[in-house]
């Protein structure tokens, strides 16, 4: 039996690399339509999914249906304020991100009502990931290292292959990065 010595959250955190950097091309998409400078409706159009389908569906699923759930049943309820706090963010996010979604077009049209539901739906979801992936990398993390035995990080190591197996044939990882390259291309343009 494969035996892992490594650090069971580091997949987790190398994930989160490539949802800060959608997040920074959030931010500078933020900070534009601040200053009247528009990104293109296309911009948007890529970041939904690339926030979808690899932070929501390939990342959180592992932590919220995997981790979570193995340590809540090791830890019998301690943990439970932490966990539900992480999945509340989880799913505020995805709320944020519903909405942002849904002024899309609106914002496509320069519907000043849309252009504001747009961003302050966009500035909720910045503030509210970002703030979870800080947490998760510097207090979670170092937690669940601490109490999970190397049998137990094993074991959950294995969970995340078999559901990143499943995963990766119905949701091609490799559009999300061209997602994510799209985005930093869209939003490093200059509009009026």
């Amino acid at each position: 039996m494969y035996r892992c010595s490594m650090n069971i959250t580091q997949t987790l955190v190398d994930e989160h690399v490539l949802i800060l950097k959608g997040l920074e091309a959030l931010r500078i998409a933020r900070d534009k339509i601040e200053r009247n400078r528009h990104p293109p409706k296309l911009f948007f159009e890529k970041a939904v999914p690339f926030f979808r389908n690899y932070a929501d569906q390939y990342h959180h699923y592992k932590e919220e249906f995997l981790m979570f759930g193995f340590l809540a049943r090791k830890k019998e309820g301690t943990l439970d304020l932490e966990i539900g706090a992480l999945r509340h963010q989880h799913e505020k996010g995805r709320q944020f991100l519903t909405r942002l979604e849904r002024s899309i077009n609106g914002y496509g049209m320069e519907n000043e009502i849309a252009v504001t539901t747009l961003l302050e739906n966009l500035a909720s979801f910045i503030a509210v990931l970002g703030r979870h992936i800080f947490r998760e990398d510097n207090l979670f993390f170092p937690m669940v290292e601490q109490e999970l035995s190397l049998d137990e990080k094993t074991t959950l190591f294995e969970q995340f292959q078999l559901e990143e197996q499943a995963l990766r044939k119905k949701l091609p990882l490799a559009n999300c990065f061209e997602q994510l390259e799209e985005m930093e291309k869209l939003v490093a343009m200059e509009f009026e």
